[in-house]
């Protein structure tokens, strides 16, 4: 039992440092404008073979040096994780009422 308990502290110890390295890659990741493959899949939380084949796909900008490496501009997968953004229900009440009031205005 004794030795379970070692065990098992053990490997919560071990999930705590994964934690805190992946938290520290990324605060790497903030300070760089240009990122690896395998940087931008951790830096956007995805895996690496979607982020490869949206790039096959066309649907992200990236760079590709003398044909070989995949890099990515921070700005442009921010670009992409901000596109087709969903508004919440208090944001399209807000955004109707006001194009009511502009109509109202309008036809006055």
């Amino acid at each position: 039992m004794k030795e379970m308990n070692h065990y098992l502290e053990q490997e919560r110890k071990i999930a705590e440092l994964q934690k805190r390295v992946q938290s520290l890659e990324s605060l790497c990741y903030q300070s760089k404008p240009v990122l690896n493959l395998e940087e931008a899949s951790i830096y956007l939380g995805i895996s690496r073979s979607m982020l490869y084949k949206m790039t096959h796909a066309g649907k992200i900008d990236f760079y590709k040096p003398e044909g070989k490496l995949i890099f990515f501009e921070k700005e442009c997968l921010l670009k992409w994780a901000r596109s087709n953004k969903v508004k919440s229900d208090e944001t399209t009440q807000a955004e109707a009422e006001l194009k009511l009031r502009e109509l109202n205005v309008d036809n006055s």
